[in-house]
């Protein structure tokens, strides 16, 4: 078991309060992903659940357990650091052993440990090697090995794929998404990285300013966002937010746009525009459209056939249009009513220029 809830819990730095009054569970074995800007509380609270950070007030329960004061070396939890925190003069062997000698754990068990993990993580052929002789990748692979001999309730990982190269990133993403398969206990996860939330998540935890915007699986959180922060910084691009009156904003996905020479039927907001960026990547091309008025918008299509300069016509049928309130907060159609949103579709419709 690794439940994980955080009660009413906050945290202070001098009179600087960073987390307040805050609710949250983590279930028990899932990959959850702690995601926002820098200095949004995400690493705040995995120090909590580690013990090297205690909460000012509230609790920290593990599977029912009270911990929030609890000394780090008694709590069941791993933790893989962004700068791994290996050993430079200990071979990987040793690294790998350390925490298990502390532990007074037998040697029989240690090298069984070893052995099993490493096999699982691709060390073993480097086990007599010291760090500086491999890879960012085979280091941050010592980091993952030391802390899954010790077998804990919970992993708890703050950015350790940060300072690795970008295809070296989306090679440990798929490892760690197998090693937690294989492992099924509680992975938590921090980073500021969307796609790393959303390609490994089970379920995301969206901060800002030390509060919880959104808690739920990637799907939710990218089809159903609470906010314009969370609609802009899940996707990429990310969801084009435009003025729509006096008092609210819509929006809708760059994927959701049938970019034409003409208008579509049955689309509800059509704009006339022309392509000022057109950006080929591969099986997917990116369009930045710009409108008679100044404004720009995203467009992601599966085919290219457009090139910059042309005219073209953007279409976005009903459901695939968003609204927002002026605080940027989600106005959805169970909450208002069928007239009232009838009437904000409506407004999107008589923006349109074609």
């Amino acid at each position: 078991m690794g439940e994980i809830v955080f009660h009413q819990v906050e945290k202070s730095f001098g009179s600087n309060k960073v987390i307040e009054n805050l609710d949250l569970t983590i279930r028990d074995g899932t990959f959850t992903v702690l995601v926002g800007a820098s200095g949004c509380g995400k690493t705040t609270l995995l120090r909590m659940i580690a013990g090297i950070g205690p909460a000012t007030s509230g609790q920290v329960l593990m599977d029912g357990k009270d911990i929030t004061d609890l000394e780090p070396g008694k709590r069941d939890v791993a933790m893989v650091f962004q700068n791994y925190a290996i050993y430079p003069t200990m071979t990987v062997r040793e690294n790998i052993e350390f925490g298990l000698k502390n532990k007074h754990i037998p040697k029989e068990v240690r090298d069984k440990r070893i052995q099993e993990v490493c096999a699982s993580v691709g060390l073993t052929e480097y086990l007599d090697r010291k760090p500086n002789t491999l890879s960012g990748g085979q280091r941050q692979r010592i980091a993952l090995a030391r802390a899954m001999v010790k077998e804990p309730k919970v992993f708890l990982m703050d950015e350790p794929l940060s300072n690795l190269d970008a295809k070296l990133r989306v090679q440990m993403r798929v490892e760690l998404i197998h090693l937690h398969k294989q492992l099924k206990t509680t992975f938590v996860y921090v980073t500021h990285d969307q796609v790393e939330a959303m390609s490994m998540a089970d379920d995301i935890v969206i901060m800002d300013k030390g509060k919880i915007l959104q808690q739920g699986t990637p799907e939710q959180i990218y089809h159903d966002p609470n906010n314009t922060y969370i609609a802009q910084f899940i996707g990429s691009p990310a969801m084009n937010v435009l003025p729509l009156d006096a008092e609210n904003r819509f929006g809708f996905r760059p994927e959701a746009v049938q970019l034409t020479r003409e208008k579509v039927d049955g689309a509800r907001y059509c704009r006339k525009g022309v392509i000022q960026v057109r950006e080929m990547l591969g099986s997917e091309t990116l369009y930045q459209v710009a409108f008679a008025d100044g404004q720009t918008v995203s467009v992601k299509m599966l085919n290219d056939q457009y090139r910059s300069g042309d005219h073209v016509v953007l279409n976005v049928g009903d459901n695939q249009l968003y609204f927002f309130d002026r605080d940027g907060q989600r106005i959805r159609r169970a909450a208002v009513g069928d007239a009232q949103y009838a009437a904000l579709l409506q407004t999107a419709g008589g923006m349109s220029d074609v």
